[in-house]
């Protein structure tokens, strides 16, 4: 058990998910960068799908009421622990931490990346909406945002022994850089632009607008893409990774809490990793699109 000493920016109980209610315009949400969730979960020995606490750039901060393992992962920043008796040491994004009742661990603003998992042997309890414990910021379900005071309870969603013993940390799920590249799966509006448009969407780099968030993340480039017909389409459904062009002529990546339909054109969707690559965009990093082609 733990309880909040300071929240972040944002601090929010994730799991895998609430799948099956698109068609009554819920979206899916949960961890928005899965592959950290999972590793953060795996480390610790849980089922992949066990509730985390995903922060928003740091100054997370908690103190232990019971003994338990537990980790962070997803950025590279310092993790500072303080021990009942005042000692103080530092350690690091993906290294596993036991921790005892009193101690204080506080997670350093992110040097590289944008979102950090908090995982703990067992996974925490958090209530329940619809079959998930996450929290969708567009349809305001799921628990509230963690705040100064809160108790953060742990589970049982135990799945294996964990992390060998003699290891003690792992390596972030992929490379951390200021500039990224996307793999996109084209259309289904891709004939919606102009050929001109769409050659500039997958030459020429995009940067991250400081409007984002884990609905959508903005991104500009030099020029708007323009479109080759005139007119608006019938709304219709949108996923997680769809790329919508509203009429600025710039993009908006749809993220984890994305709305479940749309009326603007969508050029492409983004595959499966990127999609979980753009939950740690930074305001100000650099995004190129490459065309792939769906298996």
């Amino acid at each position: 058990m733990f309880r909040v000493l300071a929240s972040g920016p944002q601090a929010l109980f994730q799991d895998a998910g609430r799948s099956g209610y698109m068609s009554s315009g819920v979206s899916p949400s949960g961890a928005f960068d899965r592959a950290s969730a999972v590793q953060a979960n795996r480390v610790v020995g849980n089922a992949p799908g066990a509730t985390v606490v995903e922060i928003l750039f740091g100054g997370f901060s908690v103190e232990a009421l019971t003994a338990a393992t537990v980790v962070f992962t997803g950025t590279n920043a310092l993790v500072h622990v303080e021990l009942p008796n005042g000692y103080q040491y530092i350690e690091y994004t993906h290294t596993i931490i036991d921790v005892q009742p009193g101690t204080r661990l506080t997670l350093d603003s992110a040097q590289q990346g944008l979102r950090t998992y908090f995982a703990v042997r067992g996974g925490f309890a958090a209530p329940q909406v619809l079959g998930s414990a996450s929290t969708d910021m567009l349809s305001a379900i799921g628990p509230d945002q963690l705040r100064v005071g809160d108790t953060l309870v742990v589970g049982t969603d135990v799945s294996g022994p964990g992390w060998y013993s003699w290891v003690r940390d792992c390596a972030p799920v992929r490379a951390m850089t200021n500039t990224v590249t996307l793999g996109v799966i084209p259309g289904p509006r891709e004939e919606w632009f102009t050929a001109e448009s769409v050659e500039r969407f997958y030459s020429e780099p995009f940067e991250v607008s400081s409007e984002s968030n884990r609905i959508g993340i903005r991104v500009h480039g030099e020029q708007p893409l323009e479109r080759a017909l005139a007119g608006e389409i019938a709304s219709e459904g949108m996923v997680r990774g769809s790329i919508q062009v509203p009429p600025s002529g710039f993009p908006v990546l749809f993220g984890v809490d994305h709305p479940v339909t749309g009326g603007y054109p969508v050029i492409g969707v983004l595959d499966w990793c990127s999609s979980d690559c753009t939950a740690q965009l930074r305001p100000g990093d650099i995004v190129r699109f490459r065309r792939v082609v769906a298996e």
